[in-house]
């Protein structure tokens, strides 16, 4: 299998929460924070290359739309009241992935899980099926700053990674190749996911990704 196009979009915050509607080539109403977040991470890596129909869409996301939740939490445990109905439909995964096919066209497979190790093996399932599968690591931070800290800790980042993996893209150059993968409980998780975005971007010529009961190898093209 081979890597085609990656985005690695991140962006530390300092006072408040940046507005991502203003960076995007297709813009929808009523979107929220963490579903710009998503589109803008899929646009840097997609850019003008053509999608079949059948693409896969992978999103992993340890903490999901923590915003909206937050916001529909609010207004039905703490107002009582029920919750504006944009706010309802952001808070469910599969509202996110819609966007993501809306916005390029795809009528593919979509699945959204916590994490990344989790994503991967399912994705090679497609992949071995002659399918091109986009797959995301997004983390959003919430508003308010205070609250996400007591949480979360107090590295506040957001970010948006994706990869563009096919068995063949006609036409279009890969940049890396996917080989050795090894699905076993003997891999522990350590911090492969910034690794594995951040080798695209540097000099290194081969990484080996070690995560959580996955392993596997890339090297550029």
């Amino acid at each position: 299998m081979y890597i085609y196009a990656f985005s690695n979009f991140s962006s530390v915050v300092i006072d408040k929460v940046s507005d991502k509607k203003p960076l995007l080539s297709t813009k929808f109403n009523r979107t929220d924070n963490f579903i710009n977040l998503v589109l803008l991470g899929v646009q840097n890596c997609v850019k003008d290359i053509s999608l079949d129909k059948d693409t896969s869409i992978y999103i992993a996301s340890k903490n999901g739309n923590l915003n909206t939740t937050f916001k529909v939490m609010d207004s039905i445990l703490l107002k009582h009241k029920l919750p504006m109905p944009f706010n309802f439909l952001n808070s469910v995964n599969a509202a996110i992935l819609f966007f993501v096919a809306k916005c390029f066209g795809i009528e593919g497979k979509t699945l959204f899980v916590d994490r990344f190790d989790s994503a991967f093996p399912q994705a090679v399932v497609d992949l071995k099926q002659g399918k091109t599968v986009l797959l995301g690591v997004v983390e959003e931070v919430m508003d308010d700053l205070e609250f996400y800290r007591s949480r979360f800790g107090n590295k506040l980042e957001e970010s948006s990674r994706w990869l563009l993996i096919s068995p063949k893209l006609y036409g279009i150059k890969p940049i890396a190749k996917v080989y050795d993968l090894d699905i076993n409980s003997k891999f522990k998780a350590d911090d492969s996911i910034d690794n594995l975005f951040n080798f695209f971007e540097n000099k290194k010529k081969v990484f080996d990704f070690q995560g959580n009961n996955l392993f596997f190898r890339v090297e550029k093209i």
